[in-house]
């Protein structure tokens, strides 16, 4: 349930958006394994999950695979796919759904140093994260970015446009 009826993703962007899921669920699965004296998510905790917005490719993507309602958004600032704090469209969510409780670092070129952005229910304040620790997201979301602006060339849709999810 759309208020903006976006285009189906045609076959060949599908793909390579499929891929870039298999290949980021396959770090964070390893990196869960690595941090699993850590990691509390689990079913029932929905702590991350807050309204925010989507690239169109991901909102097609979603919109392909499931029955999802983009538009209303939940209550409380939790997302709307949320249902008894459970995730509605738990398989295909989207790719900043997938990284929530994982410490993800964002490289500084400017001040030349890692930023981390951790999950507090996880990790402490003062936590020492080696870089071994980090996720670091910078070529999932260049893959990603590449393949929402073929997805809205495709379709004249404004490459800078987000779509709200919950």
């Amino acid at each position: 349930m759309l208020t903006t009826i976006l285009p189906p993703v045609p076959k060949t962007i599908s793909q390579g958006y499929e891929l870039l899921v298999s290949d980021l669920d396959s770090v964070i699965t390893a990196m869960h394994q690595h941090l699993q004296d850590f990691i509390g998510c689990a079913p029932g905790c929905s702590s991350c999950c807050r309204q925010f917005s989507i690239l169109p490719l991901e909102a097609a993507f979603l919109a392909d695979s499931v029955d999802v309602s983009l538009q209303s958004p939940g209550s409380g600032g939790l997302c709307s796919q949320l249902i008894d704090n459970r995730c509605s469209i738990y398989p295909q969510r989207p790719l900043i759904c997938r990284t929530q409780g994982l410490p993800i670092g964002y490289i500084d070129e400017d001040r030349e140093q890692i930023e981390v952005s951790a999950c507090r229910l996880n990790f402490p304040e003062d936590h020492q994260f080696d870089h071994r620790d980090l996720l670091l997201l910078d070529s999932f979301n260049s893959r990603l970015a590449a393949l929402n602006s073929t997805y809205c060339q495709a379709f004249e849709i404004a490459d800078e446009t987000r779509i709200p999810l919950g």
